[in-house]
């Protein structure tokens, strides 16, 4: 029973790490900051409706078409990104059914722990088991993949100030 858990937790660990290497392709660096630029500009707007500031409102209008254009863009991305890992999730799904569908029972939880929908009582199924290994997997994975648009705006910022210390010495 042992064998099916750890069989079982490595294919998770193979399917969080090809969903990842999917986000890392499809959501550069640049999309994430822009992303982040996106959502601070959301939240402007929200407290400058809220305060009633119709001069900061003004000024933030004038640039909502271009967040708009970003958040349809990265919109784009991120559904091509849900589809894939939705895509990679079945696949491995199907292949997993007659392998293990015959396995019943994977684990037993203690005592009386019951987890909805993934468990038949205190049983746990091999998809139970899948899900929950995905779980344990994905944030750990997601952190060595992760695309940090920190690092990208500390770079643009470095290189504006760069650009600027070389013009004042011409």
């Amino acid at each position: 029973m042992l064998d099916v858990m750890l069989q079982i937790f490595l294919i998770a660990l193979v399917v969080s790490a090809a969903t990842n290497w999917l986000r890392k392709k499809l959501l550069s660096p640049q999309d994430m900051a822009r992303m982040k630029e996106s959502q601070k500009f959301k939240k402007m707007l929200l407290e400058a409706k809220q305060k009633g500031d119709k001069k900061a409102l003004q000024k933030l209008m004038k640039k909502q078409e271009y967040y708009q254009k970003i958040d349809a863009e990265i919109g784009k991305k991120n559904m091509i990104l849900l589809f894939g890992s939705l895509g990679i999730f079945y696949f491995v799904y199907a292949i997993l059914t007659p392998l293990y569908g015959g396995v019943n029972i994977v684990a037993t939880l203690p005592g009386d722990l019951v987890i909805p929908f993934l468990s038949q009582g205190n049983k746990l199924s091999f998809i139970g088991w899948f899900i929950l290994s995905l779980l344990a997997v994905n944030m750990p994975l997601g952190k060595i993949f992760e695309v940090k648009p920190e690092m990208v705006i500390q770079h643009a910022e470095k290189d504006a100030k760069d650009k600027k210390q070389k013009k004042e010495k011409d």
